[in-house]
């Protein structure tokens, strides 16, 4: 099957947005560890600590979540992250502000790439985090945006082989076992089987992320047409 590539570009330079500690090893965890291995200094930037877990705000839930998120990015090989301590739950009404602080790192930093959760993620949170990202896509030349899968799948660009670091996407995500519930064994098979699901596009066996790269600002609205595959349809 055609219409898709294997590889991203050289990536010098790379910002990965996670709404909440472990977004970003259950989504693209085993890219991350390719880029890391090829040369590309990775950050990690968790807009919240996720302290919502079981609804009302925990302290002590935060705290645990974000030493998670910590060990994570050693484990990925990425530079120590970076915590906007942004509430879990409510970063739609926050679009502004995340806005504001991203820049300041994006300018600070100087990404090549950055990368969001989906626009049509299965999240309040992710989805907040994708329209902030959209947003700052103003800049042309300044950074490409690569929306990547947690829960939902997208109408990709791009699906990167993982098969040779997937015992490593595992360990990462195994670490995430306060923010997943003590349950992190069930979220490994739920990742894994949608990487493995995206060998059907490749006719290969082997586990893949997908990724849906934005080169240019793009109208919100066309975005998700394309992603939710509207343009397809009948008069679309």
């Amino acid at each position: 099957m055609t219409g898709f590539r294997y590889e991203l570009p050289h990536i010098e330079k790379a910002l990965v947005l996670a709404p909440h500690p472990d977004d970003e090893a259950l989504g693209m965890g085993g890219t991350i560890l390719k880029l890391n291995a090829a040369g590309t200094s990775s950050r990690v930037v968790f807009l919240t600590d996720g302290e919502r877990l079981y609804g009302e705000p925990s302290h002590d839930v935060a705290e645990k979540r974000r030493a998670e998120g910590l060990k994570a990015s050693e484990l990925l090989g990425c530079s120590e992250p970076i915590f906007l301590g942004l509430p879990d739950g409510g970063l739609a009404d926050c679009v502004k502000d995340i806005c504001e602080r991203l820049t300041a790192i994006i300018v600070a930093q100087k990404p090549v790439f950055v990368f969001a959760p989906s626009p049509i993620d299965y999240h309040r949170d992710h989805i907040a985090t994708a329209v902030a990202a959209l947003a700052l896509l103003k800049d042309p030349g300044s950074f490409q945006l690569a929306f990547y899968e947690v829960y939902s799948t997208l109408r990709f660009t791009h699906l990167i082989e993982i098969t040779d670091v997937v015992d490593r996407k595992k360990e990462t995500i195994l670490n995430y076992r306060t923010g997943l519930y003590g349950k992190p064994h069930l979220y490994v098979n739920a990742a894994l089987g949608l990487n493995a699901h995206r060998a059907l596009f490749t006719q290969e066996e082997g586990f893949y992320e997908a990724f849906c790269v934005v080169e240019k600002a793009e109208d919100a609205g066309r975005l998700l047409d394309h992603l939710s595959y509207h343009d397809l349809q009948p008069g679309g």
